[in-house]
């Protein structure tokens, strides 16, 4: 294997996890959610209310592209978008009833993927393979 191909590599199984995550939103009848959609609602499920600011810097996504994919979600009706009291200028994140319903599928999800990526590993194997991955630099 040529080791300058590292970055096709790695954007390779990233393409590949986005359209299993497609297939498995799929059989669960999500229409209109996308991979990109997993990470606002992961922090979300994690923290029950969080500020855009907040949401792009755990993400590290910038505040436009995370605009976007708020919008989508607020208007499938999945998270709420409420101006903060003392500072109009924060807006603050939370999920609504129909988004915490979607908790118990993405966590199958990600089991169901985290199974396929390390199908063949051995449990050493996979902490050598996370402890390499976080030693890029970019």
């Amino acid at each position: 294997m040529n080791e300058n191909n590292v970055l096709a590599v790695i954007g390779r199984i990233h393409r590949r996890g986005n359209k299993f995550i497609e297939r498995e939103l799929k059989k669960h009848n999500l229409q209109g959610i996308a991979p990109s959609h997993g990470d606002i609602l992961y922090q979300l499920f994690v923290q029950e209310y969080i500020t855009m600011h907040q949401l792009s810097c755990y993400i590290d996504k910038d505040k436009s592209t995370i605009t976007a994919l708020v919008d989508k979600l607020v208007r499938m009706e999945y998270v709420q978008r409420e101006q903060d009291q003392r500072d109009g200028r924060i807006f603050r994140l939370s999920l609504t009833a129909k988004g915490r319903e979607l908790q118990p599928i993405f966590e199958s999800v990600s089991e169901s993927l985290l199974a396929a990526v390390y199908e063949d590993f051995a449990p050493e194997e996979k902490q050598q393979l996370l402890g390499l991955l976080e030693k890029i630099k970019l």
